[in-house]
């Protein structure tokens, strides 16, 4: 049985790999529903874990906000997809922009009070209501169609 750290590992370095849409860079849109839900885990914990869902919003990671809520109900994460659910509703109470640029543009100029309740968001992410790192590995451990032998990893 591999920890948590291990599990880890083999993300980080699968992540970086061919085996991933992620690594290839190639369009969110053509991508699988599996490379779509790895893609959309891995951008939402990297930037928050970098700079806050704030960051998320700003970032090139916002293409995956319109699907992030799905991709985390897929890996059985629910309190993070509520979590996100409450971010996306808080930075964007008319729905998400359709737009990308637009999308960045609003991140840029939140008010003080949506920064404030993204902040207490961010905060409620770091403890990891779901853990993520094992629910993203047992999700792409049972896609060896599109992610590979993960044992290839170890």
């Amino acid at each position: 049985m591999l920890d948590g750290d291990e599990k880890n590992r083999i993300l980080m370095e699968l992540v970086q790999s061919e085996w991933t849409a992620y690594a290839r860079g190639e369009d969110f849109d053509k991508q699988s529903t599996p490379q779509r839900v790895f893609s959309s885990v891995w951008a939402l914990e990297a930037e928050v874990n970098n700079g806050g869902l704030s960051q998320y919003f700003f970032n090139s990671s916002r293409f995956t906000a319109p699907f992030v809520i799905e991709a985390l109900v897929t890996i059985g994460a629910h309190r993070a997809a509520d979590l996100s659910r409450r971010a996306i509703q808080c930075a964007f109470p008319d729905g998400l922009p359709g737009d990308l640029n637009a999308m960045r543009l609003a991140a840029a100029n939140f008010p003080d009070a949506v920064e404030e309740t993204l902040n207490k968001l961010d905060r409620e992410f770091y403890q990891y209501p779901d853990d993520l790192t094992g629910l993203l590995f047992d999700y792409v451990r049972t896609h060896p169609e599109e992610f590979g032998d993960l044992t290839d990893f170890s």
